[in-house]
């Protein structure tokens, strides 16, 4: 039954098919995994269900030989007080459970034969189904990123090649763009070179180009009689 599923996957993860017949293929994958899992579970189900029957033929026999215990002692103590009509009947009925409990033990030990043959084979059957599905995935995962790296493919590159040299595109002007930034803010210095000594003289290198604060009130505790700046 998986046979020409796995033969199917082979050929969608190898990539053998043409782009056309390789949709297709996937679609008729889909659908014979699809089918194949209905059959499996259909599988489980009358599994199930034989399994139930033999357990109910167990308990059939259990109670055969129950049966057959209990009409041997009942038999026996109809020997014993002399009744031989009443034992020979029970022992008619003996006969008849006996044969039916041998041909139940017989079936029973059958069908757990080839109750453990069908038990074998759908697990082996639920395993490939599973590994189907895996493959199944698989072939999806990859077509998606087939798909993602070839789209534009018809125009000489991929969607993620023109992403990529955008990308690097936008760099490049970033790059440039904070170079002239730079370069703007020397030309401007150069230009204008009072700002660069105002700069200088805050920092104390050089006289101060602008009245400081500081400076003024240095000022004015000099002028200040040295008594009162004492008393301060």
């Amino acid at each position: 039954m998986f046979e020409p599923f796995v033969a199917q996957l082979k050929d969608l993860l190898s990539g053998g098919l043409p782009d056309g017949d390789s949709r297709q293929s996937r679609a008729v994958l889909s659908a014979n995994i699809r089918e194949a899992a209905t059959a499996v579970r259909t599988a489980q189900v009358a599994l199930a269900r034989a399994r139930a029957e033999q357990q109910l033929d167990r308990k059939r026999l259990q109670h055969i030989k129950a049966s057959v215990e209990d009409l041997e002692n009942r038999a026996r103590n109809a020997l014993m007080k002399g009744n031989a009509p009443l034992a020979r009947e029970a022992a008619e009925a003996i006969a008849l459970l006996e044969d039916e409990k041998s041909a139940l033990e017989s079936a029973i030990a059958s069908f757990e034969r080839d109750l453990a043959g069908l038990t074998e084979s759908l697990h082996q059957a639920q395993g490939r189904l599973r590994a189907l599905k895996r493959g199944e995935r698989g072939v999806d995962v990859q077509a998606h990123i087939q798909k993602a790296q070839s789209i534009g493919a018809g125009n000489g590159h991929s969607a993620l090649a023109e992403a990529e040299h955008r990308l690097e595109d936008i760099r490049r002007q970033q790059e440039r763009d904070q170079i002239a930034d730079q370069e703007f803010l020397a030309l401007s210095v150069a230009e204008q070179p009072g700002a660069l000594i105002e700069k200088l003289g805050d920092a104390g290198c050089g006289a101060p180009v602008k009245t400081r604060a500081d400076d003024v009130l240095a000022r004015l505790k000099s002028d200040l009689p040295p008594l009162l700046e004492k008393s301060e």
